[in-house]
């Protein structure tokens, strides 16, 4: 069984709705969630968001990303180019190996300059909770089609060895 690792600057939010997004959407299936630079608490959007999909993250509690972390999970799921490229600065480039961009962890990407492959962070987003949960909609498919190619059935990862050169001139 394959065993992801959803990362996000503080583990408050964005890896909090995909680690949570993914236990729930894959039964039986576990998820692992952390921060470059841990948070004090879960995000009351992330917790409203997850509610309004019937999960229950009250007892969520912010991790800090580690070496041993990284190496425990098959794969790590990034959710900017910023975060991937301080994640292998940190934590070793070994890691580009099993390093996917969460927002589009099957194709090669061309450019980060407009925000690409960047998952927006509705930590501070004054939008209602509904507007938010139905911008966010398409991670539940995402979280979806990961667990498929980790089970042998989906599309192929493009790991970010693929494109270190285009990190490294971001």
């Amino acid at each position: 069984m394959s065993l992801p690792l959803f990362i996000c600057h503080a583990n408050c939010c964005r890896s909090v709705l995909a680690h949570y997004l993914y236990e729930h959407l894959c039964p039986g299936f576990v998820a692992l969630g952390a921060g470059i630079e841990v948070g004090d608490a879960l995000n009351a959007r992330a917790e409203a968001m997850l509610a309004a999909w019937g999960i229950d993250a009250r007892n969520h509690t912010p991790r800090q990303l580690t070496r041993e972390l990284c190496q425990k999970s098959d794969c790590l799921f990034l959710m900017t180019p910023q975060i991937l490229m301080r994640a292998l600065e940190e934590y070793g480039d070994d890691l580009a190996d099993k390093s996917y961009l969460f927002a589009d962890p099957f194709s090669t990407p061309l450019s980060f300059r407009h925000g690409e492959y960047s998952v927006y962070d509705p930590s501070w987003d004054q939008r209602s909770v509904a507007d938010l949960h139905r911008e966010f909609a398409w991670m539940r498919e995402r979280v979806v089609q990961i667990h498929e190619t980790l089970q042998g059935r989906g599309r192929d990862f493009v790991p970010a060895r693929e494109y270190l050169t285009l990190l490294e001139s971001f």
